[in-house]
């Protein structure tokens, strides 16, 4: 975070935050995930976003929202992810974010 506070834009902010929340949601440590998810996923999600960044940006957020016990909300970002991801023209992009979403907790049914 200190390298893209000197020298990135709102984008890169976005990412290394969303990075340090998928990453504290893994170790599940839901306080920091929850913060780090708040700074990244307006951006993330915003009309402007390329359509990867938005199905990466629901990954994540059910990542975050699985370390909270927030079952509901971990099934409906995990639902969006899967759905942006399966749309996903480019086969690397779509590729990349499928490995992303096999490592993340799967929604109890």
């Amino acid at each position: 975070m200190y390298f893209w506070n000197i020298v990135g834009n709102a984008n890169n902010k976005a990412h290394a935050s969303q990075l340090l929340a998928h990453v504290y949601a893994t170790l599940k440590e839901p306080v920091p995930a929850a913060n780090y998810l708040a700074k990244s996923f307006s951006v993330l999600t915003a009309e402007t976003a390329q359509p990867w960044e938005r199905a990466l940006a629901h990954a994540v957020a059910a990542n975050v929202a699985s370390a909270n016990g927030q079952t509901a909300e971990h099934a409906a970002h995990y639902q969006k992810a899967s759905e942006q991801i399966a749309a996903l023209p480019d086969a690397e992009e779509r590729a990349i974010l499928e490995a992303t979403l096999r490592v993340l907790p799967v929604p109890i049914r």
